[in-house]
């Protein structure tokens, strides 16, 4: 395993990122995989009060077999960071796994997606409406936190298992809730808490969220 240092400087344009392959090949120099400009726009979250642009640190652990990372997260704004880049390689039908504790960051992972793409409006945690449907940028997402759900009747009525139509694109929180109602993750991202910051090991389970990794 290795480890490679990323350094993230956040403009309402784009601007270039350094990036390093698993096999130690040359390191280039690349685009943020065709992220348009207007979508990094919304990006006011990673400024001070005074329009001080944050230069965020990631760390990220790649394992040898390429399907998993391991990513330390500093702060909020580190996460906002990795929100924006996962947000420029989301594909529609990807179904993506958040693990962790209340409080772990994960809410704040989706509110930093949606804001990436071109979301203003707030964004709400569905705890108590277990879904919060959105359409942004071309894109209809759909936030799942599944910490309420009683059981498959519930699932059944409320017609969740319609929007499972290959063209959504699934956030789902504590998925454990619905074993063999929903269907396998792409990619799940499952948080630590630390002393200070976050621990996140992401995990790939299909050639899309392999895909999904390799360009994270």
């Amino acid at each position: 395993m290795f480890c490679h240092i990323i350094h993230l400087a956040v403009h309402a344009e784009r601007e270039p990122f350094q990036h390093a392959s698993f096999r130690r090949r040359k390191i280039g120099v690349a685009d943020t995989n065709g992220l348009k400009a207007k979508l990094m726009r919304p990006c006011a979250y990673l400024r001070g009060k005074r329009g001080v642009i944050y230069r965020l640190r990631i760390s990220i652990l790649h394992s040898h077999d390429d399907s998993r990372i391991n990513i330390n997260l500093a702060d909020e704004n580190a996460t906002l960071a990795l929100a924006q880049r996962l947000a420029a390689r989301l594909k529609p039908g990807m179904v993506i796994y958040l693990h962790g504790d209340l409080g772990a960051g994960k809410t704040t992972l989706v509110r930093g997606v949606l804001n990436a793409l071109g979301y203003a409006s707030r964004v709400k945690s569905p705890t108590y409406t277990l879904v919060e449907p959105y359409q942004v940028a071309g894109l209809d997402l759909r936030h799942f936190d599944l910490y309420r759900l009683h059981d498959e009747e519930e699932w059944e009525t409320a017609g969740f298992r319609d929007e499972f139509n290959g063209r959504n694109i699934f956030f789902i929180e504590w998925p454990g809730k619905a074993r063999g109602l929903i269907p396998q993750a792409d990619v799940e991202i499952a948080f630590e808490i630390l002393a200070q910051g976050r621990e996140i090991e992401i995990h790939a389970n299909t050639e899309m969220g392999r895909q999904c990794l390799e360009q994270l």
